[in-house]
C-alpha cells in the first residue's frame, strides 16, 4: 500500500475514532440529563412539600425581627455563593486545562467557605431561639430520611464521582453552596455538602437537617 493510501486510512481510523468517542460523550451528557431530571421531580413532589409544611409550621413563631434578618442572611448567603462559585469555576477551568491550580484563588475560595460559615452561625443563633419547636419539626422530617437518601443515591457516584479535584483541590466538595449544592439544585450532593451537627445543612444521604438550613429554607423557591 502506498504512502497516499496509508495516510488515507489512518485519517478514517481516526475519525472513525473522533466520531466514537463523541457518541459516547453524548450518551453520557444525556444519561446525566436524565438523572437530575429524574432527582429534581423526585425532590419536586416527594421531599420539597414536607419540608415546606414543616417550616410553615414554624414560621407563625418567628418575630417581626427575625423575618427581617432571615431575609437579608438568604440574600447574602446567595451573594457569597455566587461568588464562591466564580471561584471554583475559575479553579476547574485551570485544572481542565491542566495548569495548577492559582495559591491566591485558593486562598479565596478558602475566605468565601469562612465568609458563608459565619453566616450560617448567626442564623443557629436565631434558630436557637425556637428550640425545641424546630428540634421537634426536624424530628418528623428525619422519618422519612432514609427514604430520601435512598431514592436520591442510586447512580450518583456514576455522574458525582469524587475525581474532580484531588488533594487541595478537593476542598470544592465540601465547601457549603458550591457548585451542585444549592437546595436549588437538589443533586444528590445537596444532601451531604456539609458535617453532621453542624446545623447548616443535609448530612447524611439526607437524614440529618441542620437547625440553620431549616430556619433559611424558603418555601417560595423551588
Amino acid at each position: 500500500m502506498n504512502l497516499k493510501k496509508w495516510t488515507l486510512l489512518v485519517v478514517m481510523i481516526g475519525v472513525l475514532l473522533a466520531t466514537a468517542f463523541a457518541n459516547d460523550g453524548n450518551e453520557i451528557i444525556k444519561k446525566r440529563a436524565d438523572f437530575i431530571k429524574e432527582r429534581k421531580a423526585y425532590f419536586k413532589e416527594n421531599i420539597k412539600p414536607k419540608i415546606d409544611a414543616q417550616r410553615n409550621k414554624l414560621e407563625t413563631s418567628i418575630s417581626a425581627d427575625d423575618k427581617k434578618e432571615i431575609v437579608k442572611l438568604r440574600d447574602e448567603i446567595m451573594n457569597q455563593r455566587l461568588l464562591q462559585n466564580e471561584f471554583i469555576f475559575n479553579a476547574r477551568a485551570s485544572r481542565i486545562k491542566g495548569e495548577e491550580v492559582d495559591d491566591d484563588l485558593m486562598t479565596e475560595i478558602s475566605v468565601q467557605r469562612i465568609v458563608i460559615e459565619n453566616l450560617y452561625d448567626k442564623a443557629k443563633i436565631i434558630a436557637n431561639k425556637y428550640r425545641p419547636e424546630i428540634d421537634d419539626l426536624l424530628a418528623e422530617l428525619r422519618e422519612d430520611g432514609k427514604e430520601w437518601r435512598d431514592q436520591m443515591r442510586p447512580g450518583q457516584d456514576e455522574f458525582y464521582g469524587r475525581h474532580q479535584f484531588k488533594g487541595r483541590r478537593g476542598m470544592e466538595q465540601n465547601l457549603p453552596g458550591s457548585i451542585g449544592s444549592c437546595f436549588g439544585s437538589m443533586s444528590p450532593r445537596s444532601f451531604r455538602h456539609m458535617d453532621k451537627g453542624s446545623g447548616h445543612g443535609f448530612s447524611g444521604g439526607g437524614s440529618s437537617f441542620g437547625i440553620a438550613a431549616f430556619l433559611l429554607w424558603d418555601v417560595n423557591k423551588g
